[in-house]
C-alpha cells in the first residue's frame, strides 16, 4: 500500500471515529429523552455497534479494499478522542436545540391540525345534531297536535292510542338522541387542548 492510501486511510479513520462519537451521543440523547425499556436499549446498544462496524468497515473497503492494519484502530481512537475533547458540548448544545425545536414544532403542528380539521368537524357534526333534535322535537309537537282531536274525543281512545302506539317509541327515541348527546359532549369535553 503507497503512503498516501495510508495517509487516505488514517484520515477517514479519524473521521469514522469522529462520526461515531456523534452518533453514540446523539443515540445517549435520544435513549435519555425516550425512556426506553431495558430489553428495547440492549437491542438498540446491539444495532448501534452492528452499524458502527458496518460504518467503518464499509470506509475501509472504499478506501483502500478492506486491509485490516493496526493504524485503522488507532485512527478509529484518535477521531473518537478528538471528538469527545473538542466538539462534543457544542454538538451537544447543537443536537438538544434541535431536538426542542423539532417537540415544538411538532405540537404546534398538532394543534394547527386539531382546530384547523377536527374543531370545524365536531362544531358541523353539534350543529348537524342539534338540527336534527330541534327537528325531532317539532316533529313531536306537531303529532302531539294533531292527536289532540283523539284525546278530546274520549279520553280513553285518545290515551289508548297514545301509551300504545306513540309513547313508547318516542320515549325511546328521546332516550337514544339523549344518550348520544351525553356521549358526543363528554367526547368533545375530553379532546380539549
Amino acid at each position: 500500500m503507497t503512503l498516501t492510501g495510508q495517509a487516505a486511510t488514517m484520515l477517514s479513520m479519524l473521521l469514522c471515529g469522529w462520526t461515531m462519537g456523534m452518533l453514540y451521543d446523539t443515540y445517549r440523547t435520544m435513549e435519555r429523552r425516550c425512556r426506553l425499556p431495558v430489553w428495547l436499549v440492549w437491542i438498540s446498544d446491539f444495532l448501534f455497534w452492528i452499524s458502527c462496524t458496518f460504518l467503518v468497515f464499509g470506509t475501509l473497503l472504499r478506501v483502500n479494499e478492506g486491509v485490516v492494519r493496526i493504524y485503522i484502530f488507532l485512527g478509529l481512537g484518535m477521531g473518537i478522542i478528538l471528538y469527545f475533547l473538542l466538539f462534543q458540548r457544542m454538538y451537544l448544545r447543537i443536537l438538544n436545540k434541535l431536538i426542542t425545536f423539532s417537540l415544538w414544532l411538532y405540537r404546534v403542528t398538532i394543534k394547527t391540525a386539531y382546530y384547523l380539521l377536527v374543531v370545524p368537524l365536531l362544531w358541523l357534526y353539534r350543529a348537524l345534531i342539534t338540527v336534527v333534535l330541534f327537528l325531532f322535537s317539532v316533529l313531536l309537537t306537531i303529532g302531539k297536535w294533531l292527536f289532540r282531536p283523539f284525546l278530546l274525543l274520549g279520553s280513553k281512545t285518545g290515551n289508548w292510542i297514545w301509551t300504545r302506539y306513540l309513547q313508547k317509541p318516542t320515549q325511546k327515541i328521546k332516550r337514544m338522541f339523549r344518550k348520544k348527546w351525553q356521549t358526543l359532549t363528554g367526547w368533545i369535553k375530553g379532546k380539549k387542548m
